[in-house]
């Protein structure tokens, strides 16, 4: 893909969404971060707190392997812990890194599965915007309008982000089917200084 097919490219910190957005975004990045909002109820953050180790989205895993990047997984969460790690990874390289940010779309967006909507989730959306401002934080803070639109909604919507992810279509599909603690440990803001990063056989824990 040319510079001329996709303008983030020029950009430190990319944002987009799915795997054809990770492909739009991934090429010359040095980092992806793969973003869950609830993840209905199973994000890959939670998953390696828990068991240590978590399977890799097949088309994230092949697209991420093929761009060479390191791959790591963020939500709300962990998003300073991310962030912190991000600048550590470009310390040792000795040289800045361009971020890639793929938000995961709802259920049924990029599967065969029925779809809610168009597989945009407002609950991902806050997640990415809150690794970016927390990418801002340590320095790496060249985003791209994309990028810099997803941390405006985090940050202008910050104190009500909890009852948000609770109120949104996710977390009330979720809550519906008996998994309210799920919706509202996915709404804790810094919660865990875990950071889940992609090896060969799936996501395993770092820090």
């Amino acid at each position: 893909m040319t510079t001329a097919d996709n303008q983030q490219s020029r950009y430190e910190v990319r944002f987009d969404w799915g795997p054809a957005g990770l492909s739009a975004i991934a090429d010359g990045a040095g980092v992806i971060i793969v973003v869950q909002g609830i993840a209905d109820g199973h994000q890959i953050s939670a998953a390696v707190e828990s068991l240590g180790r978590e399977p890799a989205d097949a088309a994230i895993a092949d697209a991420a392997h093929a761009s060479g990047a390191r791959v790591v997984a963020a939500s709300l969460r962990n998003r300073t812990a991310v962030a912190q790690h991000v600048l550590q990874h470009q310390v040792q390289r000795g040289e800045r890194v361009r971020v890639a940010l793929v938000a995961e779309t709802s259920l049924g967006a990029d599967s065969h599965q029925d779809a809610v909507g168009s597989g945009f989730a407002v609950d991902t959306l806050f997640a990415a915007g809150a690794v970016i401002d927390a990418l801002a934080a340590v320095g790496i803070d060249y985003s791209s309008p994309e990028a810099a639109a997803a941390s405006a909604a985090f940050t202008g919507l910050e104190r009500a982000v909890g009852h948000l992810y609770t109120a949104s279509t996710a977390g009330q599909r979720l809550i519906a089917s008996g998994k309210r603690d799920a919706v509202v440990a996915a709404g804790q803001v810094d919660a865990s200084e875990l950071v889940p990063v992609l090896g060969d056989d799936g996501y395993w824990a770092v820090g």
